[in-house]
């Protein structure tokens, strides 16, 4: 990781979406960008998106929701957080979401790497709405085949089963 000394700036207008799972993502400030030490990644849930229970080896995850409804599930049980709420789950610790209803998220890492993990695992699409049906085979696959590497562990099924 680099030294991180310039502001980076993030936008919402012209970045590539990616059909990430059963949302359409965007990346706001690439990991790059901060020489390492934060991502920022728009996403755009369908309601009903509960990815598996996972942990974050490597990094913090705050989660801020921008519109919409979500579950935060974690061993010690859920909780419901609404537009304007924020999450922070810690390095290490297992989690999941799950979308009550179309919710947008903005996901930032540090260090950063969601961001690569996204592009990864994603398909680019020119398709900047919300999917309506749950991620297909091929796309839980892309995610379980690389989440490793990115300093993911799956450690569970999604909350309330395949959605």
């Amino acid at each position: 990781m680099g030294e991180f000394t310039t502001p980076a700036f993030g936008t919402t207008t012209g970045a590539q979406a990616y059909e990430f799972l059963d949302t359409t993502s965007f990346v706001r400030v690439p990991n790059e960008a901060t020489d390492g030490h934060h991502s920022v990644v728009e996403m755009r849930l369908r309601e009903g998106h509960a990815p598996p229970m996972h942990v974050h080896e490597r990094a913090d995850e705050v989660i801020h929701v921008v519109d919409g409804e979500l579950e935060a599930h974690t061993p010690d049980g859920v909780t419901v957080v609404a537009a304007g709420g924020s999450i922070v789950f810690p390095q290490g610790g297992e989690h999941s979401l799950v979308a009550r209803e179309e919710t947008t998220i903005v996901t930032s890492t540090t260090p950063g790497g969601f961001d690569e993990f996204v592009t990864t695992a994603g398909e680019p699409t020119d398709d900047e709405s919300v999917p309506s049906q749950p991620p297909d085979e091929d796309a839980i696959g892309r995610v379980m085949e690389v989440a490793p590497s990115h300093g993911i562990d799956i450690v569970g099924p999604p909350p309330g089963g395949p959605q």
